[in-house]
């Protein structure tokens, strides 16, 4: 079941699968715990190979939260990593369900008051955890607490006296209960997921162009690390004669031109490159892992390119002229704002040469070893 989920509220929602380390180990104890307790009683096999089963399986379900906490951390889960995940732990939620309800059924078919009290305390603490816990996964919750509780129901239901139908009564109440405090959390739980990552989603993205910002910027650029065999590329451009357009034609359709130029941009440039609005007019493209530095003049000229075709805005054909300039250094052995600079620096001269583009280098950059030409 999927509540208002996107991609990246599901992603996150089915994460937090792996955080119930504690309470799955309180219940493991508690299974084996109650259910030696009912064999010693009973002398039920039955019972006795629940309990264990249900050992056994909160102990996978731990291995398997702590291999998707690991998983999660080594590298940014996909859609489809997500939704293997959540079977996987769905099997062993459903497995510990199974023996919870399969001990509690086997013990209200004996006459022990004692193994009775166990057996309630055990299903409607197990419940009441599904309810709080597994909430984020509805669907799992919802099969789990019937799995889990209604065998048990049913059980006591078996007994056709006052305490016990009353009892019954009580386990009823209680399925519907947990399933409508189940669907609070988890809407309460989505709502929350998503204005956190709009939150997230603002903070480092243009709220124009909906293209990053200064700050996904820095992030993406401290990420790429540093190499010998690379070599980063620093975009900068701004565009020719935007003032005379926006005096022209009005802000709107200014606003409409910047929009249309980072929907180019996205069109255009594949991950890893990243494309930034830094404010007003002013663009930078971060071209990641360069093996020859004739790769990043011909993103230099393919920028040049797509974004000099018209723009029909306002019933208006547009042209815009852009002067770009970029520079490379080797891979995490610059500043960022260093780079940025350098780059600035030579898309002014390309606009005082009437546009195109420039590139300036530090001195020190022997690119003679990269290039596959020299």
């Amino acid at each position: 079941m999927r509540y208002r989920e996107t991609d990246d509220v599901f992603k996150t929602l089915v994460s937090e699968l792996h955080s119930t380390l504690t309470p799955t180990s309180i219940m493991g104890v508690t299974i084996l715990a109650v259910g030696l307790f009912a064999y010693q009683s009973l002398q039920s096999t039955p019972l006795l190979m629940a309990t264990i089963g249900g050992t056994m399986a909160s102990l996978g379900k731990i291995a398997v939260s702590l291999a998707h906490r690991r998983a999660d951390a080594m590298k940014r889960s996909t859609v489809a990593d997500a939704a293997r995940w959540e079977k996987v732990q769905g099997l062993f939620i459903f497995l510990i369900a199974a023996c919870v309800g399969t001990i509690a059924t086997i013990a209200f078919s004996y006459r022990d008051l004692s193994v009775h009290i166990l057996a309630a305390a055990l299903t409607f603490g197990y419940c009441a955890g599904v309810t709080v816990r597994i909430s984020v996964r509805p669907v799992i919750a919802a099969t789990t607490i019937v799995i889990a509780a209604l065998p048990a129901t049913i059980a006591v239901m078996a007994y056709g006296d006052t305490a016990h139908w009353i009892l019954s009564l009580l386990c009823v109440i209680f399925i519907v209960a947990a399933m409508q405090s189940m669907l609070h959390v988890y809407r309460t739980t989505v709502r929350q997921i998503r204005l956190f990552l709009e939150m997230e989603h603002q903070a480092r993205h243009d709220p124009l162009t909906g293209l990053g910002n200064r700050t996904a910027l820095s992030e993406a650029y401290l990420n790429l690390g540093s190499a010998d065999d690379s070599l980063t590329c620093v975009h900068c451009f701004d565009l020719d004669g935007f003032k005379h357009i926006n005096d022209r034609f009005g802000h709107a359709v200014g606003d409409a031109l910047l929009v249309a130029i980072a929907g180019r941009l996205r069109e255009k440039l594949e991950p890893p490159h990243l494309a930034v609005r830094i404010g007003g007019d002013e663009f930078v493209i971060l071209q990641p892992h360069v093996r020859d530095p004739a790769e990043a003049e011909m993103l230099a000229r393919r920028i040049l390119d797509v974004l000099g075709r018209p723009y029909r805005l306002g019933g208006e054909e547009i042209t815009i002229g852009i002067s770009l300039g970029y520079t490379m250094a080797l891979s995490g052995s610059a500043e960022l704002e260093q780079m940025v600079a350098s780059a600035d620096k030579a898309s002014y001269r390309a606009k005082r040469n009437g546009g195109g583009f420039e590139r300036e280098m530090a001195p020190t950059l022997d690119l003679g070893k990269f290039s596959l030409v020299a």
